[in-house]
């Protein structure tokens, strides 16, 4: 199993695990969805191959600077890729999740208000800071009860799903 984060030009942030397996369909998660990919070689242009993802063939071309056009409309314009490290022992859910006391971002917006500050004691639910996204503020609560080690972030700083924010010990 292998961990990716993926940044688009766009400044969205993708975490993808990817499992290999030996009948040549490999298993990738993006978010909450599931995918079974089959690498079925090249085609017949240079730098375009042919997958199949869940029982649909799709071509991929790849441009130099990091564009991939799947079926020769859609495209995702990947700015940097970098491969997370996993202990053995541990669940890529806890590697999105956040280690226990990181706050991460359930969402993808521009940090409105800090309720609290470096050194303060926090209690399970009470509320840490708020994330505005298309119009709609979000709350964030602290998950549990501890000091508050690090505030990663400004007031309206912008934010990615996945991003840390807060350490609670």
């Amino acid at each position: 199993m292998r961990l990716f984060r993926l940044y688009s030009e766009l400044g969205d942030m993708y975490l993808v695990s990817y499992e290999q397996s030996n009948n040549s369909l490999d298993k990738i998660k993006i978010g909450d969805k599931n995918y079974e990919v089959k690498y079925l070689g090249p085609s017949n242009r240079e730098n375009e191959y042919l997958f199949e993802i869940n029982g649909k063939k799709y071509y991929v071309f790849i441009e130099s600077d990091g564009t991939l056009i799947f079926n020769h409309q859609d495209f995702l314009r990947l700015d940097k890729v970098t491969e997370i490290p996993i202990k053995g022992e541990e669940r890529v859910e806890e590697i999105i999740r956040g280690k226990e006391g990181e706050i991460v971002s359930p969402l993808f917006g521009r940090v409105v208000k800090i309720r609290v500050k470096e050194g303060d004691a926090v209690n399970k639910g009470q509320p840490l800071l708020s994330i505005e996204a298309m119009k709609a503020e979000t709350v964030i609560s602290s998950p549990i009860g501890g000091i508050v080690q690090k505030i990663l972030i400004k007031e309206g700083q912008g934010v990615k799903k996945g991003d840390i924010l807060i350490v609670i010990k």
